[in-house]
């Protein structure tokens, strides 16, 4: 296993009341790590030292990229007990104990800045499980088809129920909660409109949400431990431990129904159903100190953990085994012979039987299984993080150790043990946590175990299909990049159209923290494409009943006879698909300026990128005026501006020419039309002519935006050199990407959303915390169509989160 970084805290306290309970944390489907600390304090009183002991719960969150860089959440004075992320990884759920629950979540998705969004007060009550509803989506990684090309037969989906459904069979959000007396309580998330990035933000209220509450079992005891896993079928398994009968792991199916009608307050219905228990050997001189309840290849698994009175501690792994057993007909009911005549009269019995134990000579202080939903058992791992600084990697199943690492390295001589790890989404990196809450990281050996050849492309890919956050498989020591990148293009270009129009926005995110290098090109091609999306969603067909196709695929049909006169074009097309409101096309002159400018530098650049080609032999890996997707769709924005010009003067974008009898909507067609014939090579002649055009209007420098640190191309290569060392919030000097070069406005910043100056000085902006992508804050809708605009940028392009700059 290979140690990737350390990041050291010099801002949390030494000095803990709870030991065992400094550090929780999670980490969520788009690699932001959360984790909390305590702050020891005295309170004034009576006693022998003046004062009581007591504590703050601090809650930080930080991006894998920018692990120096940590965010506040939220303070409380209770004891934290349960951090949980949300599916999607927009919300946070924190368990306290005394019987509080809040969901937070960014606002406005921005990093720095979290709101509290919903409360649950569960009175008298300790929280030590929580799980938001399962939505019944999910996908089997199975390495043994690394080599399929569709996505559709490379990737099944799982065969599961949500959790909790709805009308029509929808899944319906929201979490249920096991406290320590026993008791089970479910609630309801309710669906809130979500402030557009693009409006005024209105003031967000708390919303306190009432819980229904049903006892795990006929009677409420002490619960010490619980683990929480959805099933197939929708119900949950739950797995509980009390405190006065350890040698009794009990076992219950939680099954969650609607019980409210159209026009009533929705109100959940608990059924708690008895499973079969595992009944564990006498435990003389060791306790239970976690459980884990997983899933391995459609089997149920539940890993014990031990801690022993010499110091050590065992690891058991439990499989629910199910069997048939003959039973004479006299002891079956009626219904029950009719339906298993056929069978002989088979009745299936569940039991536990202990598959795997494994002896440690020191104590274990968390442990992680594989997040993935795996087709194999032997592609499961388990890691045991144990109180030395060391991690053991095991095989579900039989609990064969396959690997080691000894932090001694990053150890500090002051005591300091690992209390708390989590993996990533992909599973491809470990995030430990010690007493001090500073954070490491280590790559997982999951890709060697299994051959890293077509599995990472596969693992790209998986990324792609499922939406999670690829930054973890980014910081492995990629070998072969550009090679990987070909590879991942052919595969994606091979799929069938409608597969290739839903996943190529992520497509083109996973491409561009690829090739980092050409970030900037790729950043104007996923542009591109939401402004062609815009663009097209606000054609509609003048008369519905008497076309097949709409004005978009009318309008491909025409430019694909390279027609190179774009007045031409509009005269064989119905100028009534392409009207749109005056008022509203005004309001896009932004994004049309964008799209022109583009075209310009594009051409403008092309006879220096092709005389750099045949100088050297080589040719970057992308390249944006080589892509006949980016050129079609340019063409085809050109077309659509020219004739929203004529309904709407205004929107048409401005340029100095040095001449007034120059058009430049039409020489940009013309070129474009004529670069689309042949890309690859252009002709001479459109050489010569891309060369004057500068001559002809001035060209605008295309934004270029503040480079940030974070662990990307830089950080390959010294990930790759040996361990990194960071301090938190120091921005680390050796990772810091090169200044650009300057351009007109070098000193104003520039809206990459709107495409609007700033000036020097905005009053409020934010900037995407990987690419330094800048979007205002500030600015206001005022069509439906800008508000359409704005709802793209939730996130930024390449899949981060916001920070909002003052």
């Amino acid at each position: 296993m290979t140690i990737l970084y350390k990041v050291e805290s010099k801002d949390f306290s030494k000095d803990s009341v709870f030991p065992h309970k400094v550090v929780l944390c999670a980490i969520s489907a788009k690699n932001i790590i959360a984790f909390s600390a305590l702050e020891s304090v005295t309170v004034p009183g009576e006693g022998v030292a003046g004062g009581v002991a007591a504590c703050n719960s601090h809650i930080y969150v930080c991006d894998i990229v920018t692990p120096w860089q940590y965010y506040k959440v939220c303070s409380a004075k209770a004891l934290i007990n349960v951090l949980e992320w949300r599916s999607n990884g927009e919300e946070l759920l924190l368990g306290y104990i005394g019987g509080r629950v809040e969901i937070w979540q960014p606002k406005e998705n921005v990093l720095n800045v979290w709101q509290l969004q919903y409360v649950v007060d569960i009175p008298s009550e300790d929280i030590i499980q929580a799980k938001f509803f399962y939505n019944g989506k999910g996908i089997v990684f199975n390495a043994q088809k690394k080599d399929v090309t569709y996505y559709t037969e490379k990737f099944e989906r799982l065969e599961q129920r949500p959790t909790l459904t709805g009308f029509g069979g929808v899944a319906k959000e929201g979490c249920i909660v096991v406290t320590a007396s026993g008791l089970l309580a479910a609630f309801l998330l309710p669906m809130l409109q979500k402030n557009t990035p693009g409006t005024e933000s209105a003031t967000t209220e708390v919303t306190k949400l009432t819980p229904s509450i049903h006892s795990i079992g006929i009677a409420r005891s002490y619960i010490t431990h619980c683990s929480l896993l959805p099933s197939a079928s929708g119900a949950l398994n739950v797995a509980i431990s009390c405190g006065w009968q350890e040698q009794l792991v009990n076992c219950f199916k939680v099954s969650l129904k609607l019980d409210s009608d159209y026009g009533v307050e929705p109100c959940i219905s608990i059924k708690s159903e008895s499973q079969a228990s595992i009944f564990l050997n006498p435990l003389e001189g060791k306790h239970i100190t976690q459980l884990k309840w997983i899933r391995v290849a459609g089997d149920d698994v539940i890993c014990i953990v031990y801690a022993c009175v010499d110091g050590g501690s065992i690891l058991e792994q439990w499989a629910l085994t199910r069997r048939h057993h003959n039973v004479h007909a006299l002891l079956q009911q009626q219904q029950q012979q009719q339906q298993q005549q056929s069978s002989n009269n088979n009745v299936q019995s569940e039991s536990w039987e202990q598959a795997a134990k494994v002896h440690f000579p020191v104590a274990i202080s968390d442990v992680c299984i594989t997040r993935m939903s795996m087709a194999t058992a032997d592609c499961v791992q388990i890691y045991a993080i144990m109180k030395d600084n060391s991690v053991h990697v095991l095989e579900s199943g039989t609990l064969k150790k396959l690997n080691h690492t000894q932090f001694d390295r990053f150890a500090d001589a002051a005591g300091v043990k690992f209390v708390c790890g989590d993996l990533t989404p992909t599973s491809q990196m470990l995030l430990i946590f010690d007493s001090k809450a500073q954070l490491y990281a280590m790559q997982t050996p999951l890709l060697k175990h299994q051959g890293s050849g077509a599995l990472l492309l596969m693992l790209l890919e998986y990324c792609i299909i499922t939406g999670v956050d690829c930054s973890d498989v980014l910081l492995l020591n990629l070998n072969n990049l550009e090679a990987l990148v070909d590879k991942l293009s052919d595969n994606f270009t091979r799929q069938p159209s409608y597969a290739r129009h839903y996943y190529y926005s992520n497509f083109l995110a996973l491409k561009s923290n690829l090739c980092r290098v050409q970030q900037q090109e790729f950043d104007n091609l996923i542009i591109l494409h939401a402004i062609s999306t815009t663009f097209k969603s606000l054609l509609r067909p003048s008369d519905l009943g008497c076309q097949d196709k709409g004005p978009a695929d009318n309008l491909a049909m025409k430019l694909a006879e390279s027609i190179p006169d774009v007045d031409t074009v509009m005269l064989n097309l119905d100028a009534k698909d392409f009207t749109v409101e005056p008022m509203m096309l005004q309001s896009l002159q932004q994004l049309i300026q964008w799209v022109t400018d583009l075209a310009l530098n594009m051409l403008n650049r092309l006879p220096e990128e092709v005389m750099k080609s045949k100088l050297t032999g080589k040719r970057p890996s992308y390249d944006i005026s080589r892509d006949i997707v980016a050129i079609s769709s340019l063409r085809e924005l050109l077309v659509m501006i020219r004739i929203w010009g004529l309904l709407n003067t205004q929107c048409l974008p401005v340029y100095t020419k040095t001449m007034d009898n120059i058009d430049v909507l039409v020489i940009l067609f013309r070129l474009l039309t004529r670069l689309a014939q042949n890309p690859s090579e252009p002709d001479e002649m459109l050489l010569d002519e891309c060369s004057v055009l500068s001559k002809q209007v001035l060209i605008p420098q295309m934004s270029k935006y503040n480079p940030t640190t974070l662990l990307s191309s830089q950080g390959y290569a010294a990930v790759k050199s040996g361990q990194l060392m960071f301090t938190s919030l120091v921005e680390p000097a050796n990772l810091q990407e090169v200044e650009m070069e300057e351009v007109v406005f070098a000193n104003c910043i520039k809206d990459g959303v709107s495409n609007l100056q700033l000036g020097a000085h905005p009053s409020t902006i934010r900037r995407c915390s990987r690419c330094g992508f800048v979007n205002s804050a500030s600015k206001v809708a005022k069509t439906s169509a800008l508000k359409a605009w704005y709802n793209k940028w939730l996130y930024c392009h390449c899949g981060g989160f916001w920070k909002q700059c003052n």
